[in-house]
Formats: C-alpha cells, sequence, structure tokens
C-alpha cells in the first residue's frame, strides 16, 4: 500500500455491493432505507460531479454539503454489512480507500476547498464500475432511477455503467463515439466497452461485431482505430479456442497473463489475455476453489497483471495484491516476485529527472516489504533519507 490516497484506487467496493448483491431478508431490512437514502444522494449529485463550476458556486454549497455528507454517512452505514465479498483479497482496502475519499471531500468542502474537493470525488462513477467489472455481482432491483436524465452521452454512459445498466451504457457510448466533439475521450469509452465484453458478457463474438460496427459507423482517430482492430484480432483468437477442453483455471489463466504482457520493445500488452486472465483467477478466489498451494501465485498474478494494465485499472489494484501475496506468504518465492514487482513500480512512481526521491515513509514501508517477503526478522527504527536502503 503506497501511502498516498488515489480517488482512481476508490473502487466504491462496499456501496456497488449493497446495490447489487442480494441480501438476505433480515439484511434487506435493517439496509434498506440507507441503501435508498444513498442511492438519492448518488442520482442527485451527479449533475455537480461532471460541473466543476456548479459543484464549487455559492449557491449550490448547501445542497451539495448536504448531498457529501449523506453519501458519507450512508457509506459509513452499508460499510458494516456483512458480505462474502469482505474476505476476497482487495476488498477491505478498497472500502477503507472509498470511506476516506468520502470523508475528506466532505470535510474539505465544508472548508471551502471545492476544487479539491471535486477532484477527490469526481472518479465516483469509475469507482463503481471498477467493483462491477470484477466481483461476480448481481442487481436485486432496478438502478434506472439512479442515473440523472440531465448528464450529457459521455458522463450518462459512465454513470449507467456504475448501475449495471450494460446495454443502456454501450447505446449512451455508441452515441458518444459518433460525435468528433469527445474525441478525447474515445480511449476511455473504447476501453469501458471491451471491459463489459470481457468481464460482463464473456462472449468474444459479440464483441467482435460491436468492435466491427464501432469501426464502420464511427470516425475514429488512426491510433483508436489501430487499438480496435488489435482487439478485433484478440477476441478472434479467444473465438477459436476450444472450450470443450477442461482446463485448471488457475493454470490457464497464468498463461493467458503470460501471454498479455507485453515482453519486448516492439509487443503491446494483448488487452484480452490479460483481462481474461485475471477474471478466471478472480473468479476462482471469489468461489473459493483456488488450492491453499495455489493462492501465493494467484496473488501475486493479479497484480503483476494489473500493472500492464494502467489504462484500465487503477496502478493501485496491482499494488494492494502484491501487499497481500508478501503479507500472507512472507519468505516465499512468489513473495519475493511480488515484492520486486512492488518496488520497480514504487520506484517509477517516484523518479524524475532528478533521480529517485523517496519520502521517508515510502522507503520505511518498502523496506518492511522487503524483510516480510524475504522472511527476515522485522526491524523498527526510520530509515534516514540520506542513507541508501537494501531495496534490492
Amino acid at each position: 500500500m503506497k501511502l498516498r490516497k488515489s480517488v482512481y484506487a476508490a473502487m466504491l467496493a462496499a456501496f456497488s455491493l449493497c446495490l447489487s448483491h442480494p441480501h438476505t431478508a433480515k439484511t434487506d431490512e435493517s439496509v434498506r432505507g440507507g441503501m435508498d437514502s444513498l442511492l438519492q444522494a448518488f442520482r442527485d449529485i451527479q449533475p455537480y460531479l461532471v460541473d466543476q463550476s456548479r459543484f464549487a458556486d455559492v449557491e449550490n454549497h448547501d445542497e451539495v454539503l448536504g448531498l457529501l455528507q449523506s453519501l458519507r454517512s450512508n457509506f459509513h452505514k452499508l460499510e458494516t454489512v456483512q458480505s462474502r465479498f469482505q474476505a476476497l483479497p482487495g476488498f477491505k482496502e478498497n472500502t477503507r480507500a472509498v470511506a476516506d475519499m468520502l470523508d475528506d471531500s466532505s470535510r474539505r468542502f465544508a472548508e471551502g476547498k471545492t476544487a479539491y474537493a471535486w477532484w477527490r470525488i469526481r472518479k465516483l462513477p469509475s469507482a463503481c464500475f471498477g467493483c462491477h467489472a470484477t466481483y461476480k455481482v448481481t442487481s436485486s432491483y432496478s438502478n434506472h432511477a439512479a442515473v440523472s436524465s440531465s448528464l450529457d452521452p459521455l458522463n450518462r454512459g459512465r454513470f449507467l455503467l456504475a448501475t449495471r445498466q450494460f446495454k443502456e451504457a454501450q447505446l449512451a457510448f455508441r452515441e458518444v463515439l459518433k460525435n468528433p466533439d469527445y474525441r478525447f475521450n474515445y480511449d476511455e469509452v473504447l476501453r469501458s466497452l471491451l471491459l463489459v465484453t470481457i468481464r460482463i458478457q464473456r462472449n468474444p463474438r459479440e464483441g467482435i461485431s460491436l468492435f466491427q460496427e464501432i469501426l464502420m459507423t464511427s470516425h475514429l482517430p488512426e491510433e483508436d482505430s489501430s487499438e480496435v482492430k488489435r482487439w478485433i484480432n484478440q477476441l478472434t483468437q479467444w473465438s477459436k479456442e476450444d472450450t470443450k477442453t477442461k482446463r485448471d483455471p488457475v493454470a490457464y489463466g497464468e498463461k493467458l497473463i503470460e501471454l498479455g504482457s507485453a515482453s519486448s520493445l516492439i509487443r503491446t500488452p494483448n488487452d484480452v489475455a490479460l483481462l481474461r486472465g485475471t477474471a478466471l483467477i478472480h473468479d476462482q478466489l471469489e468461489a473459493g476453489t483456488v488450492k491453499a498451494s495455489e493462492r501465493p501465485r494467484a496473488l501475486y498474478l493479479l497484480g503483476f497483471a494489473y500493472l500492464q494494465l494502467p489504462l484500465f485499472f487503477a496502478e493501485d489494484w496491482a499494488e494492494f495484491y502484491l501487499e497481500r501475496c508478501i503479507n500472507e506468504f512472507p519468505g516465499s518465492d512468489d513473495a519475493k516476485l511480488s515484492y520486486r514487482a512492488y518496488r520497480d513500480h514504487i520506484l517509477d512512481d517516484y523518479t524524475g529527472t532528478a533521480g529517485t526521491a523517496l519520502p521517508d515513509d515510502i522507503r520505511l514501508h518498502l523496506e518492511e516489504m522487503r524483510s516480510k517477503a524475504y522472511g527476515e526478522p522485522s526491524f523498527g527504527g526510520l530509515v534516514q533519507a540520506d542513507v541508501e536502503s537494501p531495496l534490492t
């Protein structure tokens, strides 16, 4: 865990699952009021999240503050709802990140720091979608009332994804892709559509048809067009696979992740293979069918794969799984691999034209991770900034 909080990492896990995971009757009765209040605040704040000037307008101050506080308080109530998802790697960490994000945004807005508050909370829809594209949840009631009718096609599509209205989101995004005014958002939209294809629909032929139609009906820039053509080729390879052969899901997930990873200067990642591989491993972790001997490898593979998918998921996804592997299996080969990937990722984040400048707390955290990964005794004390640490 890097000691920074990025709203991009704030997958609205508990909120998403409370909206979409079927509860027992007892749980429904206890949280229904909070869910309805959260949904209402979620819907009403959307026009402010997509318009910073409206969010910061003093005339809207009381209403926006009330919505932020409602989201915050109702999320904390739902945070306590028991769910089978709580045992999954990364769930509690992300729930805590969301709670921190809502607390911070609400507090800073009340202090008059509206620009910061807006920056913190504006990625709310993508946070929800990140969860829905990972966990196998199903809607227990309609979310149609959860999206404001005032939104433009791009933001409407984002919030439709956040509330699991995938077909409606596809229609909104198709509208976006036909409008050149949104050309700088084409990449985001196309990647969202690929995520739905692989993680939700899991049907390569439907994906091929969708992206072929997009190529024919949208005037995509050359870079986006090339990306879509590459995905079509990757989806075509998937569609030709023998589905009758029984495979070990974790082993096949590793094979797909290895296939998807870029291994040379001229080779680009195979996004379809990476998304499929991670989906297979997530499925097995969620179903509880990963063998004890496979678990460290599964955690490492997820962390490694998410490092290859920075445009699909927040970089913190990788950190959660790499840290989990190190903490659960100190001294193991996979923990050592996880540490090296984690270390390189952190060092890259803090390296610029002046070299690498690690804050003391980050340096100390890396030392702790290294010590665990290699099965060494824990240590105390501070890591001085002017002393080179044995991070290798």
